[in-house]
Parts: C-alpha cells; structure tokens; sequence
C-alpha cells in the first residue's frame, strides 16, 4: 500500500482536486461520509469535464459493491428474525426467553460481537474467558453453530459473513487500475488481508492522508500513539488560525454568546462582497441524542436552525401508529357464546389516542372529540361496537349523537378488522394507506417509512418454516405492529449529509453534529460544548473488559477517540478562525475536554469568561430568540370583570341542587364559571373505581336491596340475606362491565365489595328492627320522589333534589342519605345539610316527626339529627338569603374559604388575593 501524507491542515479539496484532473481509472473510496458528499458536489459543480473514467465511494458502499454473493444477504431486522428462529427450546430455557421482543438486545450484542470477532480474525477456540464468562461464551457459540446452520439450510448469509475473500467480486475490480483510499486511519486485520488479495490481482491500492508521516504507524496501519498538535513554533509559522476560547457557566449562557459572536459576523459580512461572504460553520460536540434539540428549541429559525440526528419516533405518522399499538394491545375479547365475541376497547388508551390531533385527523375523527369525552365523563372503561350502538338507541344523551356514534362505530370496526391481521402482509395495505391518510409531506420520512415497509414485508418472503409461530404471544397484530415501529425506530430521518451544504448555503448559520464534520477546510468555524470526556466513543463492550479487548487485539476506547481527534485538530488547523466554546460549572463537575486544555498549554491561548451581561441577554433574546406572533400581556387585575350581569341572570331560570347550593354560597364566581363553561374534559383516566363511581354502586346496591324487598320491609316479613346482598351486589357489578377495569374486578369483589356486604347486612338488620315498631309503612326510592322533590323558592329559582331513601310512617318522615367518602364530622355535617336541604323540598306535615339519617355505606353505622345544634341546621330561610344574596350584589363573589374544591379549581381564573387586596 502507497500511503501519501499531506499533513494536518491540508487542503483536502484541492490535493483531491489534483488528482482528479488525471482522470484515470481510479477509485476513491472515502472513510468520511461527509467528506465523501462535499467533494462529489464541489467537483461536479466545477463543470470540469462532462466524463469521468474515476469514481468516489463511501466505505460502506465500497464493501457492497465488492463483496458477491448467491445467497440471500439479511440486513437489520430480518437478522434478529433469524436469531429468534435460530434457538432451540433448551437455548431459549436458558436465556429465559419467552418471545421475540426478549431477544433483540442480545441478538444485537451477539451479531456485534461475533462481527468483531471475525473482522479482527480472533480465533475464538484461543480466547482466554473468565470464570464468570465461560457460561455465556459457551451459550454464545452454540447459538453461532445454530445460526450457521440455518444460515447454510435456507441459502441465507450475514453481511459480516460474506466479507471474506473468496466473495470478493472480480467484475468489480476490473473496472480499476488503483484503489485510493481517502484518510482511511484504521485498518483491522481482515482490511489488510483483503486488500493485499486485492493488490496480488494486479490493483493499486493507495491512502492519501492529512497527517504527517509521524503521525502514522505504518506496520499497524493506524495513528500513532505520539500523534498530537504541532509545537507553538511550528504552529505560529505554518498556520495562519486565530483560535478564540470561551467559557460559560451554563448551556443557555453558550447559546447567548454565540448568538452574540454571530451578530458581530452578520454586521461584518455586510461590508463584504458576496463572492467574499463565509458563514461559520456550527458543530456542537455533545453527545447526540433525542433532547439535544431542547437546547436549541428558542432559536429564531430564520436565523440559525439546527440539524441534529432525528430518528423517526419524532414524526407524526410514528406517534399515530404507537398510538394504535397500544388500542390494540389493550383489547379484551369477551366470547358471549362460542361463536358470538366482543372486542372490548380500553378507554385509557383510546383517549390517549384522542388526545393527539395528528390521530383524529388521519381518522377523521374530529367531530367526534365530544361524544368521547361524554363516554369518560359518564366513566367507561371500556367500549365496543355494541355498546355504542345501545347508547345510540336507548340513551336520549346518545340519541343526539347519531352522526358521530356511527363514525366512531366504523373506526372501532376498523381497529377489529386490524386486530385480526396474522400477517405481514395483510398489514402491509392498511400500513400504506395510514401513510397517505396522515398527510405527512416531508419527502425524507416518506422515503424512510416505505423503506422500513419493504424491509419489514420481505421477511415472510424468507423460507423459514412457520415463521411467527411462539414468536409473539397471543396478540398477533399489536406484536406485527411493533415490529414495524422496531424497524422504524432505526430509521434517522433528519440529519441528511448530503443537503448540508445546501441547506447553509441559503444563508443562514446551521447546527450540526459533530459526528457529521468532514476533513475539507472551512474558513470559519464553531464548535459548541466541547467538554467532559470529548470525544465519546462507542465501543462494544458486550461480554468482554477492556483488558480482555486490548489483549484480544480488538479496538478499545483510547483508538476510537484518536481518530475523532485527528477530525478536530484537521478542522482546527485547517480554517482561518476558530470559535471553541465549553460548559464549565463546578457544582456538577463539568470541566473543559482534553483538546481544549492541549490547545491553552500549547499556544498559551486564555479563555474568555462570562462575556454576556443581563443588558446584552434582553438585546440578543429580542432578535435571536423566537417571538410569539401575539404579544400577550397579563394585566392588573380588574374587578369588573366579576361584575354581574343582572339582567341576563334574571332572564333565566335557574334550578338549583345540594351541591350547586354548596358552589353558590362558598364561592359565587366559581359557581358561575362553572355554569358558564358547561361542558367538561377529563384530562387522565386511571385505572381503577373512582370515588363518585364506587359510591354509584353503593347507593345502587342499598336502593336495589330496600326496593326489591319494599314489601316485605312494609309488612315487617322481611329477613336479611348475606347471600342474596352478595347476588344483587354481583349482578350489578356484571351491569357494569364497562366500567369497571377488569385487571382489579377480583380485588374489588373480594375485598373492598366484601366490606359492602356485610356493612348493607348491618344496615337492614337495624331498618327492619326500627320498622317493626312502626306502622302505616311507605318507602320511597329515588326514581319515585325525585319528580316531586322541586320546589319553587324565589321568583326564577327552583331548588330540587334525590333523597337517597324517603320512609313514611304513621307519626314520622325519615330521610336517608348514604354516604360512601370519609368518615368525619366535617363530612357528616354536609351530609346533614343535605338532608336540611331536601326537607324543604318536601311538603311539610306538622303532624309528623322529621327524621334525618346518614348512614355509613362502608360499616352500615347509623348517624341520626337528635343531638344536632339548632345553627348547624340548614333552614328555608337560609337558602333564600344565598340566593337572594346572588342575585342582589353586583360582583360575584370569591368566598371566605381558599381551601374547598370549587376554589381551587377556578384559584388562578379567579385571583382571589388580587381582587381582595385593598380591603
């Protein structure tokens, strides 16, 4: 191999350049991918000539075009199918693996490993393996036998498996005289094998490189361990760089001093012709991952914009389709009969669902956002086609609602039809349409999705023998949907290499990742972030320790990181002015990098430090920093704004229940808010009975009980039956089968429902011993007094109200309220009121004893009004002074209570300090 050496700093576009103007037979072939797409588009922009007899390549194209092969090559995914399929039951045993998803991290690690193996010629009947080791190096190797021998029985081949050189492709080479590999610094020992077969056929292999030739091991084929930057001498009289250093405390601190150095540059180039005009070229240094571009999210785009890599989870069409994974992974089926099934629809999941705008527009959902949240509201748990169809027959709420049942109806079908997919294939249509339907432009996530979809749908195309069988569990199709999510999760959609160049030609600056700098000179350059442990490097550490690695001969961290460095210094050296910025913060031990340190001694260059001040901070916000369209300003507080519009108010009838009561008299503006916004939204639901549903119950359970035994409990036959509570309690709960959340059904019946029973005993024990010593008997249930219980108290007011249980006897009236909350007397009292509240609704009968009983639903405790004080008795006469109290003041008001509910719902509409302040 013929290695020219150009040095650190070289122009690499015009030693390529050069060498291109010979225009022979030769293939450059580039380590740097960037680097590649730079010069391909700089030269052909050139115009230099219309015909070329050399060729550019990116390694990895390269290793395509030069390895042939019969078989049939798997790449991604389709590798971890053959894995899985690979295992036999005592290997599956013994790694504990149950399906497909438990294996896709160790297929990885094993597929990194053993190409690690072969690529550096480890034998692996000589690795010296730890105790600790043996087990899964021996599990590890028969796996690798078994993967063989699929491999060879189905005409498979692994990419790392055809890079041997009796696959090398004679077509291909023929077509050269020379090989030139550019700024190729690390070689592993099947490289060199390869490339000397190649030599032996005749072709030139050459590797130009911008290092000097110290910097070079030339017997190891790899940077030398010395390599560093040139002395202060050598660098002051070779290299015409002005570096500048700066430090900050913090990241948003950086962001405002480059916004700053670029505002300078921007008023600079201005002065400047076009033909002299050189933007900074950004590259931020941290690692690079999904919350990177949080750090950049307050940029005025039309200024500077950021390119850092964006894997497809990002795009909306992802999120669409988790959101449908996770509908269907929720479903219960419910067989009525053996040939008569339900599909049960989770509700958590389906408002997730509803939440994202994306869903109802690639659904055509939209106008059915209302008839769902009513659904939540009225607490399902669960939906179906069926029961939306009952609801639209039988509920007037739902009857309204014909339109959007029917849409919702269809789209549930759909997710049905979805759920009962088995195949690849059969997903592959509805997968291409949800594209279409989604409305997604952006032609990179378009060609990145149907990418993803053909690699996917080829894997039923493979000839393996009952391919999904025990790969997933009963859920077919929510598992075949994640498997496309899995392969799409590899897909980088945003950071494209070869739009770059054009993208910041439109002028304006942009920040890329470091991982995406090429070696050619830049005039002006930025790094970002350039601290901790810079450059980071990964190394597959899977199974072995560094010692092991470094014994072995295979690559460690301390190599990996030489060649990110050889990228820096080449960049550094080879502009004309270099902005190098880094965190430092000592609280969280953040310190510059090495490189930055190296340059300070060397070159004697000091940073800057904390150059921004608050009177620069509000300048560089206000121009840099994105604006909202609409300025809004949260002004002083106006007390008009709670003015009553009395007119209005008495134009309108108003009935008035217990609890509406309550929201008037404690907080007046919360009442009418309340009243005002009209329809609700949850905005989560959980997983469990929620207290007003249990208490539903309950009451439920408590009527149903009294009702159906009415007229053995008038007569005084009735007798207590735990177990006939336990069936009344168990076919209501069966009534509620959508509401309930099946994955607690048997918790709440064996426990909590358990307690009921026995508190509903005790409660009716007590009833039917008070009843014997009545006569003239009547009971009451809620659906027979609640038409009455109106009555009319000021001029356009009407108070109404349910008593839970109403019981009229020869000399006396009892009114029950069951109460399922907190047993305390705060609560007892406002049960009481309750009871006050609906004894006026009720025609008075001086002849008869009013009665007031709360009873304790979850102990059947009996609280009685007999030893009540005469002011904690809610009166007519107190009723009628809150609401002659609404309608005669002119301000709604805040109440003298922060701390009840309705308060601190409406606390930061309603400003309570704000309005109270002055008196």
């Amino acid at each position: 191999m013929n290695i020219k050496y150009f040095g650190l700093g070289s122009d690499l576009k015009e030693i390529l350049f050069k060498e291109f103007k010979k225009n022979e037979e030769i293939l450059y072939v580039f380590e740097n991918t960037s680097s590649f797409f730079e010069i391909k588009r700089e030269y052909l922009k050139s115009g230099e000539k219309l015909f070329y007899n050399f060729k550019l390549l990116k390694l990895y194209d390269f290793y395509e075009k030069l390895f042939q092969t019969d078989k049939i090559v798997l790449k991604e995914e389709k590798q971890v199918v053959l894995f899985y399929n690979s295992l036999t039951d005592e290997i599956k045993k013994e790694l504990k693996i149950n399906n497909y998803y438990d294996v896709i991290d160790i297929a990885y690690n094993f597929y990194g490993l053993f190409s690690e193996l072969q690529e550096y010629k480890i034998d692996l009947n000589k690795i010296e393996i730890e105790k600790w080791q043996k087990n899964t190096f021996e599990t590890l190797l028969k796996i690798n036998g078994q993967i063989n021998k699929k491999s060879d029985e189905k005409g498979l081949i692994l990419p790392y498996m055809l890079r041997k050189s009796e696959n090398i492709s004679e077509n291909f080479l023929k077509k050269y005289k020379k090989i030139c590999f550019v700024n190729k610094v690390k070689f592993t020992p099947l490289e060199k094998e390869i490339f000397d077969v190649i030599e032996k056929k005749g072709i030139e292999i050459e590797n130009i490189l911008q290092l000097d030739k110290k910097d070079f091991n030339e017997e190891k084929l790899k940077i030398s361990e010395t390599f560093g930057l040139p002395d202060k001498d050598e660098f002051e009289k070779k290299y015409n760089v002005n570096v500048e250093i700066h430090e900050f405390e913090n990241k948003f601190a950086q962001l405002l001093g480059i916004v700053k150095k670029l505002d300078k540059e921007l008023k600079k180039e201005k002065l400047l012709t076009v033909e002299n005009k050189s933007l900074y070229k950004i590259y931020d240094a941290q690692d690079e991952n999904s919350d990177n571009e949080k750090d950049y999210h307050l940029l005025n785009q039309n200024k500077i914009t950021y390119n850092l890599e964006i894997t497809m989870q990002k795009t909306k069409i992802y999120k669409t389709l988790d959101l449908i994974y996770n509908v269907l992974e929720n479903i219960k089926v419910v067989f009525k009969s053996k040939e008569d099934k339900i599909c049960l629809f989770r509700m958590k999941e389906l408002h997730d669902a509803f939440k994202s705008r994306d869903f109802l527009k690639t659904f055509g959902l939209k106008e059915n956002y209302r008839l769902f949240q009513d659904l939540v509201l009225d607490d399902y748990k669960y939906i179906s086609c069926e029961k939306l169809k009952e609801l639209s027959e039988n509920v007037d709420r739902y009857k309204h609602m014909e339109n959007e049942v029917k849409s919702f109806v269809n789209f549930l079908e759909k997710i049905e039809e979805i759920y009962s997919y088995k195949t690849l294939s059969e997903y592959a249509e509805f997968l291409e349409k949800i594209f279409v339907q989604s409305g997604e432009k952006d032609v990179n996530i378009r060609d990145k999705y149907f990418e993803a979809l053909s690699e996917m749908t080829v894997l039923e195309d493979l000839s393996f023998d009952d391919l999904w069988t025990d790969f997933f569990g009963l859920n077919m199709s929510a598992s075949l949907l994640k498997l496309f999510l899995k392969y799409l999760d590899k897909k980088a959609v945003s950071l494209d290499l070869e739009k770059i160049e054009e993208q910041e030609n439109e002028r304006k600056y942009m920040i890329n990742p470091f991982s995406s700098i090429s070696e050619t000179a830049k005039e002006n350059i930025m790094f970002l972030n350039i601290q901790d442990s810079f450059p980071k490097v990964k190394i597959n550490n899977y199974l072995f320790s560094k010692i092991q690695r470094a014994k072995m001969g295979l690559p460690i961290s301390d190599e990996e990181k030489q060649i990110e460095i050889f990228k820096f210094y080449q960049n550094v050296l080879g502009a004309k002015n270099i902005y190098l910025s880094y965190v430092k913060n000592i609280d969280e031990k953040i310190d510059s990098a090495g490189v930055i340190e190296e340059i300070k001694l060397k070159y004697g260059i000091e940073p800057v430090k904390n150059e921004i001040s608050e009177e620069e901070e509000l300048n560089f916000v206000k121009e840099y920093f994105n604006k909202s369209k609409i300025q809004r300003k949260i002004g002083k507080f106006i007390k008009s704004k709670l003015e009553k519009n009395k007119e209005k108010m008495r134009s309108e009838d108003l009935s008035l229940g217990f609890y509406d009561f309550e929201k008037m008299k404690d907080f007046e503006y919360g009442f009418y808010l309340e009243k005002m916004t009209g329809e609700k939204e949850v905005e989560k639901i959980e997983d469990k009975i929620e207290a007003l549903m249990f208490g539903n119950i309950i009451h439920v359970l408590y009527e149903k009980i009294v009702m159906e035994n009415k007229e053995a409990l008038e007569k005084g036959e009735f007798t207590v039956s735990n177990g006939e509570i336990e069936k009344t309690l168990n076919r209501i709960l069966d009534s509620l089968e959508y509401k309930i959340p099946k994955e607690y059904i048997i918790f709440y019946r064996k426990i909590s429902f358990t307690e009921i029973v026995k508190s509903t005993e005790r409660f009716l024990k007590e009833l039917t011993q008070y009843l014997l010593m009545k006569r003239n008997i009547k009971i009451h249930s809620e659906e027979k007094i609640k038409k009455k219980a109106e009555k009319d108290i000021a001029e356009n007011v009407r108070i109404s109200g349910v008593v839970d249980l109403y019981i009229e006897t020869e000399d006396s009236e009892i009114l029950v309220d069951y109460k399922s909350g907190k047993d305390n007397q705060q609560n007892k009292n406002r049960a009481f009121n309750q009871l006050d509240y609906y004894s006026v609704i009720l025609p008075e009968n001086k002849n008869k004893k009013t009665e007031k009983w709360v009873i304790n639903a979850w102990t059947g405790e009996k609280s009685t009004d007999e030893d009540r004080k005469e002011n904690d008795i809610l009166e007519k006469e107190d009723i009628k002074e809150v609401i002659e109290n609404y309608y005669k003041t002119d301000y709604y008001d805040l109440g003298e209570r922060k701390e009840t509910y309705i308060s601190r719902v409406y606390s930061d509409i309603a400003r309570r300090e704000e309005e109270l302040g002055d008196e």
